[in-house]
């Protein structure tokens, strides 16, 4: 046997962010920098980094979540472009203008870029200290009590995207954090490093953080093995939801993942089983998540992995339309994705409801196989 078999291989999954409050200031004045530095430095719930332009600023947003960025638009170039970003891209982000300008025209750009905090100078260190906390202990409560974060496992690349594709989309329109699992790299059914290649760039569309371990395909077990991967990614995420194969399904690998998750996931507050084209007639759902305005979403999830919708009539777009619209007329929805409910405590219904509530206002705005 291939040792590369014998044992499964998880990468090192990234440490989770610290707890502390995350704060980016953008400025390029060395002489405002060692204030602000000097300022937050015996706060020491705030991890503090200041930035002199909004390139590096950007970058630094995509690679990390931060609970306010201060800018100042009127100094910093692009300062406009980096809060319209911030508010487009991530919804957990306060923005704070501190500026000296006054002038209606910029007050109004500032506002049209949805910004939490406005704060004019000259200013004390304190003040701006004050303002900064303010927003960013604000914007982190928001977080965690509406932000969900959420595990998807799979036996083999592209069974969570046939299987709750759906819901992963509309995870991700709120904003929400995704992880894959992926147990096994799917050998059976295709060239493994195509396979890779085509979960990653699937994972991509939902800005999913994508983890692969390398059970044997065909072998996988429902014992401490697969248990171990699944609560290493536990661990780490601390997802509020997981999705996982049914026990209603003539893949034993599915089977045996479905079993080792609800092992694995006994202590997460919701866990859904969700369908592929292998379930059984015995699969009875009792939740149905309405995909209506993701089955684009969903299909082109499924469309990443080319070498098996080549040669599998069940990964067609007409028939993942045609399923998703059957189980909708069970609830009244266009198109769904069918659901079992293990657990659910975050007191959404047995028929989920697709109506995104209002925007909220901005949290302390002054004078987001």
């Amino acid at each position: 046997m291939n040792s590369s078999q014998e044992k499964p291989r998880l990468r090192v999954i990234r440490q989770s962010p610290k707890k502390r409050l995350r704060i980016l200031v953008v400025n390029d004045d060395d002489d405002v920098s060692s204030l602000v530095r000097k300022a937050f430095e015996p706060i020491r719930t705030v991890s503090l980094e200041i930035t002199p332009n909004t390139e590096t600023a950007t970058r630094m947003l995509s690679a990390e979540p931060y609970d306010l960025v201060a800018v100042d638009p009127a100094i910093s170039s692009g300062g406009f472009e980096l809060l319209k970003h911030i508010k487009d891209k991530y919804r957990w982000t306060a923005t704070l203008v501190a500026t000296h300008n006054q002038e209606p025209h910029f007050l109004r750009q500032a506002i049209m870029c949805r910004i939490d905090g406005l704060l004019f100078r000259p200013a004390t260190s304190t003040e701006f200290v004050e303002q900064a906390l303010q927003l960013a202990e604000e914007m982190n409560v928001r977080r965690r009590r509406q932000q969900k974060r959420v595990l998807a496992i799979g036996a083999h690349p592209d069974d969570v995207e046939i299987g709750c594709g759906g819901a992963l989309a509309k995870h991700h329109a709120r904003y929400d954090v995704l992880h894959i699992l992926t147990l096994s790299r799917g050998a059976a059914g295709g060239d493994v490093n195509i396979r890779a290649v085509e979960a990653h760039n699937a994972a991509a569309i939902v800005d999913a953080h994508l983890e692969m371990a390398n059970l044997r395909d065909t072998h996988i077990t429902p014992g401490a093995e697969t248990i171990a991967i699944i609560e290493a990614a536990i661990r780490e995420l601390h997802p509020t939801h997981v999705y996982t194969h049914s026990l209603e399904d003539t893949h034993q690998d599915h089977r045996a993942v479905h079993a080792a998750s609800l092992v694995a996931a006994r202590r997460v507050p919701n866990v859904y089983c969700y369908q592929t084209p292998s379930s059984t007639v015995d699969f009875k759902p009792n939740r149905f998540v309405d995909i209506t305005h993701y089955i684009d979403r969903k299909i082109d999830l499924i469309g990443a992995y080319k070498s098996q919708v080549d040669r599998m009539d069940s990964l067609q777009p007409d028939i993942i339309l045609s399923t998703a619209r059957y189980w909708g007329r069970f609830a009244g929805y266009v198109l769904a994705e069918p659901m079992q409910i293990v657990r659910q405590r975050d007191g959404e219904t047995a028929l989920d409801t697709d109506n995104e509530q209002a925007e909220s206002p901005p949290v302390g705005m002054a004078a987001s196989h």
